[in-house]
């Protein structure tokens, strides 16, 4: 009722201010309009376009304004609705194309967000934004090159362009050329010494140069300014709090790194890396202060051995791994055992369960831990080294890597496996470490196998850390490999799960010259 009669209201104004006032009216709210957009007043912004567009209805530029206004409140959908809009009025319209991009940006449909930005500047080759977002969009494509080419054409443009300095230098350290990343960010900050994330990335860039004094320098720079809340894949601070943790604990000053994490994951509770790394520093700690108060591999007291289930956890085991890159720390994912022989153990997992997807380097300090039960005591549990002996390539339509490992209890064994069709509508279960939550049983029901790609589809959303988890049919014999949820925030939303049916695996085992069970 109230945007009726907003309309209403507004129509009656046209029909009886004269065309001057009008004239003036419009004037007047498109000042606002921009002010309001400069300032980041954002739902101001939105209220205003809004007026906008009723007094004047055929105007290309308002919906792109509202658009870009939509963006900046995560409104994503809408805001792709008032750009079309503004496309269909004015289809040479720059700005259109470049906030379609944004917004393709935001909903990672990268290929498509190229593709606006390039229109952007076919149409103006002087648009500076465009070239600095279409920089964006290609280092994620990890087009480093041609990344870099576009944000030294945008500040060929404007040498005073603040997010494309820092920009450059996220890339160029991308390409391990740390003296000049670091001039680029110390180029953005000369020119905003206001930038938090600039500090925070020169902060990293000083922590690859292993000038670890400097580099906290800039960490807690970062932490003395306001908050920046608009980045990804987390807010400034809880990066600078990680950061600043990470090194720490590098020159053994667990307490005080632990602290850092702490803040990190009370400022963002879903970032997993703060809150993994939390997790690591107590165990240090503990195993630094009380060396010999660990469960050992051979312990086996606190394993339910009425559970049926206990067996096939025993053969599924959680994966930790060191991301150096980015300052990210420690992983954790899901694999399971798919051959024994002696004392030698294989096991199944995830490619990005082991390698940076930023960086695609392999991770550091791979390790696994066996199951070792319920009601725990609060000690630190034993862990046994694993290396790559095979992994994927990122080309390839197979996310899978398998590792070796020696040492495990003898009681673990392969998991059963099931080949064959697997129906729409089947009772499964999925045994992984989603949020930490180790060794946890979902119960979920197939959608189908997917046409285009093979994959099973599942009505399941695991969250980070049920990469490489089993698939069980209600036999609990393994008929997948968990490798993705369309939605990774949390366990309980809904979501698809999408897995590899065991016969892809195993095909991919015998190629590999690993002949299971």
């Amino acid at each position: 009722m109230k945007v009726v009669r907003l309309a209403w209201v507004l129509t009656l104004a046209l029909m009886i201010m004269p065309p001057t006032t009008v004239a003036q009216t419009l004037e007047q709210l498109w000042q606002q309009g921009k002010t309001a957009q400069a300032q980041k007043k954002y739902p101001e912004a939105e209220r205003i376009w809004r007026q906008i567009i009723q007094l004047d209805p055929n105007s290309a530029v308002a919906f792109s304004n509202l658009c870009a206004a939509l963006f900046r409140q995560n409104k994503l959908d809408e805001a792709l609705i008032f750009c079309q809009k503004a496309l269909a009025l004015d289809p040479k319209l720059p700005e259109t194309y470049k906030n379609i991009g944004n917004v393709l940006y935001d909903q990672k449909k990268l290929t498509e967000a190229e593709e606006m930005y390039r229109r952007a500047l076919a149409l103006d080759d002087k648009y500076v934004y465009a070239y600095n977002n279409l920089g964006m969009v290609l280092r994620d494509q990890k087009k480093l090159t041609e990344a870099e080419e576009m944000y030294r054409r945008a500040l060929a443009l404007d040498d005073k362009l603040v997010p494309a300095y820092n920009n450059l230098g996220n890339v160029l350290r991308d390409q391990k050329k740390l003296t000049e990343a670091e001039e680029m960010f110390r180029r953005a900050l000369a020119l905003d010494d206001k930038f938090v994330y600039a500090y925070y990335n020169l902060g990293l860039v000083l922590y690859d140069q292993k000038k670890l004094t400097e580099a906290e320098e800039m960490y807690r720079r970062a932490l003395d300014l306001p908050d920046n809340t608009t980045g990804t894949p987390t807010t400034a601070h809880t990066l600078a709090h990680n950061g600043l943790g990470l090194l720490l604990q590098e020159q053994g000053k667990l307490e005080q790194a632990i602290a850092e994490f702490e803040k990190a994951t009370k400022i963002d509770p879903k970032f997993e890396f703060a809150r993994n790394n939390l997790q690591e520093a107590r165990r240090l700690l503990s195993l630094q202060q009380q060396p010999e108060q660990i469960i050992a591999l051979n312990n086996t007291e606190y394993l339910p051995q009425e559970d049926p289930l206990t067996r096939i956890k025993r053969s599924i085991v959680k994966i930790s791994v060191v991301f150096t890159g980015n300052a990210k720390g420690t992983a954790y994912g899901t694999g399971y055992v798919v051959k024994r022989r002696g004392t030698t153990v294989w096991i199944i997992t995830n490619r990005h369960v082991v390698v940076d997807r930023d960086t695609e380097q392999r991770g550091d300090n791979l390790e696994v831990e066996p199951y070792y039960g319920e009601n725990l005591p609060n000690l630190p549990r034993d862990r046994v080294v694993a290396k790559i002996i095979y992994i994927t390539q990122p080309q390839e339509n197979l996310d899978l890597a398998l590792l070796e490992v020696t040492g495990l209890p003898d009681d673990i064994s392969p998991l059963t496996f099931h080949q064959g069709e697997i129906a729409p509508n089947t009772p499964i279960s999925i045994i992984g470490h989603p949020e930490s939550k180790d060794w946890s049983k979902y119960e979920a029901i197939t959608i189908g196998i997917q046409s285009s790609s093979g994959n099973l589809l599942i009505d399941v959303s695991l969250a980070v850390g049920g990469s490489g988890s089993p698939v069980f049919d209600q036999e609990m014999r393994v008929i997948g490999l968990m490798f993705k949820t369309i939605n990774e925030s949390q366990i309980d939303s809904s979501g698809i799960g999408f897995a590899y049916p065991i016969d892809r695996v195993l095909q991919k085992l015998a190629q590999w010259q690993v002949v299971v069970p």
